[in-house]
């Protein structure tokens, strides 16, 4: 019986990766919206990479694997292209930090998370709570966006916030921040996030069409952080 791990190319340039023991019932399920949740609300889908494996621990090790893969990386496995892999997992960063210092860890599956939110929430902005531990990103956690002008700015459900940090109170995940997307425009501060940042110190993940940045927002505004993509 053969076993095989795959890629899924979702509307928007979201990618999807599981694994199964029949490829083609599986994808023909995922393309029909059968599965509710992540796929069904990104369609339409289509396979972009499969590969076969003898056991299905195999199949679910690969699956894991590249699920903690950044998107460029992801896009060079679909192209075959094994040397930009290679040079890719030296070195498994986000955007830099003038140190040069590694300042986020984040659970692989939140950055499918969020392009996921921006997708579904297109043309408006979306927005959220981003929860987990000391330097350690974990969940990202969909909020309404309840500004007026949702098309240009946004502002988090005051009641999701009530309820994110009862949670911490009572011994839930830390709020480490927030997340909200730029549509049509690129994955960086905005004149009105900078004007109306708080300077807190909290982390801001901000999403533009094609990739997904975080920044530190303190007293001097916003840093870019480095990050890496963690397995569970």
């Amino acid at each position: 019986m053969a076993f095989w791990a795959y890629m899924l190319h979702c509307r928007g340039g979201v990618f999807y990766t599981g694994h199964t023991d029949d490829l083609e019932r599986r994808v023909a399920q995922h393309q029909t919206g059968y599965f509710s949740g992540f796929t069904s609300e990104l369609l339409p889908v289509e396979l972009v990479w499969a590969q076969e494996f003898v056991t299905r621990e195999e199949a679910k090790a690969a699956e894991k694997q590249i699920k903690g893969w950044s998107r460029r990386k992801k896009l060079a496995l679909i192209r075959g292209d094994w040397a930009e892999i290679s040079r890719l997992a030296k070195g498994k960063t986000g955007p830099s930090t003038s140190s040069g210092q590694m300042d986020l860890k984040i659970q692989a599956e939140v950055i499918d998370a969020l392009f996921a939110h921006a997708v579904r929430a297109a043309p408006e902005e979306c927005c959220g709570i981003l929860l987990g531990q000391g330097a350690l990103i974990e969940r990202a956690v969909p909020a309404a966006n309840v500004h007026p002008t949702p098309r240009s700015h946004f502002e988090i459900d005051p009641q999701a916030l009530i309820d994110a940090y009862r949670a911490v109170r009572a011994g839930g995940p830390e709020v480490i921040g927030y997340y909200h997307s730029h549509p049509r425009g690129p994955a960086a501060p905005s004149t009105t996030d900078r004007a109306l940042a708080p300077g807190d110190g909290r982390v801001w993940a901000i999403i533009g069409p094609s990739d997904v940045t975080f920044w530190r927002d303190d007293e001097h505004g916003f840093t870019p952080l480095s990050y890496s993509a963690e397995d569970r």
